[in-house]
This record gives C-alpha cells, structure tokens and sequence, in this order.
C-alpha cells in the first residue's frame, strides 16, 4: 500500500531586482560626482578670470586636458600651477613635453588670473609651443547680459 502525500502548488521562483538596480544607480552616481570632482581639482579657485563677453555653453571637459593656473602672488611675479604643484617655466615645458609624448593631441587650459601680467601667460603659451602642443586656450570669465 503506498501512501499518498499532500504537496503544495509548484509557485515560480522570482528574484528582487530592486536592491540590485539602487546598488547600480548609487555607483554610476558616485563615478559621476567623482569624474566632475577631478575636474574641479585641476582649477586654482584663488584665479580670478578677467571679465569679458557673454556667457555661452561650455564644452565639456576632456579627461586628458591640462588645466594650468597662472596665480598672481604680488610684484609682478606669478606661480604656475598644475593639478596642484607650482612648476617653474622650464619645469612646465618638459611636464608638458611628457605629456606631449603619451598624446599628441594633448590640450592644454591656460586660466590667468587677472591681476597677474599678461606676459605670465604669454610665457605658458610659449612652453606650449616649445612643448610642440598646437591645441591650447585662455579662459575667461563671462559676464550676462
């Protein structure tokens, strides 16, 4: 005699996606926030851009672009900064030849502040020619109207 068993109804197994989607939605978050928070380490907030122009929509920012701040510290002298470490002229050349030989497309970012001497500037955009990078900007600050 074989005895008989009650069994319960077969019920499809399903799996919560939600911790799983909030997991995945919090990284991309953060790689965002870090990604825009590198770029704001490249830029010396003690420069104060000049003041010209109307406001346009920036381009947006290239991860292999080189921000190099010319800081006005008094009597006509100026640091030049780049991701937080003061270069001299020919210490900025042979940074920018390096990185010239990694990519022959590098930019470069010029942000003068405005009290500093225009030939400061001028001397950056010479260390990129001597450097032989062909693609390099001023910026400035621009102003509504």
């Amino acid at each position: 005699m074989a005895m008989k068993f009650d069994r319960e109804p077969y019920e499809a197994m399903s799996i919560d996606m939600t911790p799983m989607v909030d997991a995945i939605f919090a990284l991309v978050l953060f790689i965002l926030v870090a990604a825009d928070f590198q770029d704001s380490l490249e830029q010396d907030l003690t420069v104060q851009l000049p003041t010209k122009g109307k406001v346009t929509e920036p381009v947006a920012g290239k991860p292999d672009r080189i921000t190099v701040n010319v800081r006005h510290i008094g009597g006509g002298q100026a640091q030049l900064i780049v991701g937080g470490q003061t270069y001299t002229k020919n210490q900025l050349v042979a940074h920018l030849s390096k990185a010239y030989i990694t990519n022959n497309e590098q930019e470069v970012v010029v942000r003068g502040d405005k009290h500093v001497v225009w030939d400061h500037v001028a001397d950056v955009m010479q260390a990129c020619s001597q450097a032989r990078i062909r693609h390099f900007s001023a910026t400035v600050t621009t102003q509504e109207e």
